[in-house]
């Protein structure tokens, strides 16, 4: 009897956190979430109430309908949950409190201060100052979504060895972090925390295989493979910018030598070559020999990098993230050109490589999204 009742309060909270889940993105009615669950009309009914009576769910206005009785769509009330999503990179950190819905409540900038214990004590003065303005209990705070420059071991919660990141190597940030706020603390690569908001937004990006391809101070990527983020072993993910280009090339921090990363990030890029950054070429590519040989340069190296990868998993477009998306649609068009025309798999389909529509705060966005996963953990 005990294996029976924990067998079915197991159930009970699965499928509260089933119909959770597909809220999280879309409104629904009841037989919508049953269709889709596969839960019984009763099963659904009673969850939904349970949801509602705890104020985690409301129900909106009825869809106008020409057949009968108009359904009643569930929405996901912003205050069912809250997290706190920290952007950390090479140059800067960013941290905000996120509600259900994706709305930033608050968000700050801190100092990454000049040893990894003094950013960790900006971070939790950080975090202490976004529940305070926010007014928000701790106790509604589903957790800490970190997203940081990898290689990273998400599962144990370190800082592997990033290049350019020394300070931090080695460090099991998940729990230092746990033990200054006693808040749930998780980790993944900032492109693999972009490439998960895109997923869980597929609709929007019309592609459930795909590559995420950030470019700034570095060069990182998430791959999406039947609509689920690829990870390995103790959850290490891509790291398309550790992939040679040249097998005579420069040696790089990581140990390899010709590395993408030593070439297409943007400082490695721009070095020497009196731009300041990536808007000031595209700026100048109609009156600069200088800019539109750099640019033609980035679209060699990316496409070289995007062509390892297409050989080696099957995907259908190729989103780009970070600085380089200033001017991205033209920088896009002649990488797509080039990866189709050289790809093996070309037969196969056309990959696109695109922008995804701009989002305000996608880094902490998409940095709240593992705790609001993890909770919703299926």
């Amino acid at each position: 009897m005990e294996i029976e009742a924990r067998n079915s309060d197991y159930t009970k909270k699965y499928n509260r956190k089933l119909v959770l889940h597909l809220l999280r993105y879309q409104s629904l009615s009841r037989a919508e979430i049953a269709r889709q669950t596969g839960l019984t009309r009763a099963s659904t009914s009673l969850i939904a109430s349970e949801l509602i009576s705890d104020g985690s769910v409301y129900e909106d206005v009825p869809v106008a309908s020409q057949r009968g009785r108009s359904p009643t769509p569930l929405v996901l009330s912003a205050s069912a949950g809250y997290a706190i999503g920290i952007y950390l990179n090479r140059d800067s950190c960013s941290l905000g409190l996120v509600d259900a819905r994706g709305n930033i409540l608050s968000r700050q900038n801190i100092s990454l201060g000049s040893s990894s214990d003094e950013t960790l004590q900006n971070l939790q003065r950080g975090v202490t100052a976004l529940l305070e303005h926010g007014g928000i209990p701790k106790q509604s705070i589903c957790g800490i979504g970190i997203s940081a420059p990898g290689p990273l071991d998400s599962e144990n919660g370190r800082i592997l060895n990033p290049p350019r990141f020394e300070h931090w190597h080695g460090m099991n940030i998940v729990e230092q972090l746990h033990q200054k706020t006693e808040l749930p603390v998780h980790l993944a690569n900032n492109a693999i925390c972009l490439a998960s908001y895109l997923c869980g937004r597929a609709e929007s990006c019309g592609s459930r295989d795909f590559l995420l391809l950030l470019v700034d101070s570095g060069v990182g990527s998430g791959v999406v493979s039947d609509g689920k983020v690829f990870r390995s072993k103790n959850h290490f993910t891509s790291e398309i910018g550790h992939v040679s280009i040249n097998s005579a090339g420069r040696p790089c921090a990581c140990g390899n030598i010709g590395c993408l990363e030593e070439y297409a990030a943007l400082p490695k890029l721009l070095s020497g070559s009196g731009f300041t950054n990536w808007a000031d070429v595209v700026d100048h590519l109609n009156e600069s020999d200088s800019a539109r040989l750099l640019f033609q340069q980035e679209v060699d190296y990316l496409s070289a990098g995007v062509l390892n990868l297409c050989n080696l998993i099957c995907i259908d477009a190729v989103f780009l993230a970070g600085d380089i998306t200033y001017g991205g649609e033209k920088l896009a068009a002649a990488m797509e050109e080039i990866v189709n025309r050289r790809c093996i798999y070309h037969e196969q389909g056309r990959i696109r490589v695109c922008v995804p529509p701009a989002v305000e705060g996608i880094q902490i966005l998409s940095a709240a999204e593992l705790p609001f996963s993890a909770e919703l953990g299926l």
